[in-house]
């Protein structure tokens, strides 16, 4: 696979597991976070792409996970932690919407960056 740096979108992965079951037993989050997910990438020039609230890890342990196309531009741009500063409004967001105490991954997904990037040769559609 390439380096991102050859890709013009480069998908990340918010994820948080919630071993516990803070969130509750069918938590909803695909439809409570959508608009104001979609809005608020927009907003930092980046594209939301979907939402999982349904699926666990090989343990159990349910997960929820957002993926949010950034622009390499704003891939490149990185706050403290290595992180690509548009990450932290969208991850503030969304804390707003999950119980405390939830374990947070936030990474590149190359299998979707490769992909988004094979599908739409002249960049992403404008909507979703």
């Amino acid at each position: 696979m390439r380096d991102f740096k050859d890709f013009e979108w480069v998908v990340w992965r918010l994820e948080v597991q919630d071993p516990s079951h803070l969130a509750g037993e069918d938590p909803d989050l695909d439809e409570g976070t959508r608009e104001a997910m979609t809005e608020l990438a927009a907003s930092l020039g980046c594209v939301y792409d979907h939402c999982v609230d349904y699926d666990s890890c090989d343990d159990e342990t349910p997960y929820y996970a957002w993926w949010v196309r950034l622009p390499a531009a704003e891939h490149a741009r990185l706050g403290r932690g290595g992180l690509p500063l548009v990450i932290g409004p969208l991850r503030q967001y969304l804390s707003t919407q999950l119980p405390d105490g939830l374990k947070w991954e936030i990474t590149p997904d190359r299998e979707l960056t490769y992909r988004h990037a094979t599908a739409w040769p002249c960049g992403p559609p404008t909507t979703i």
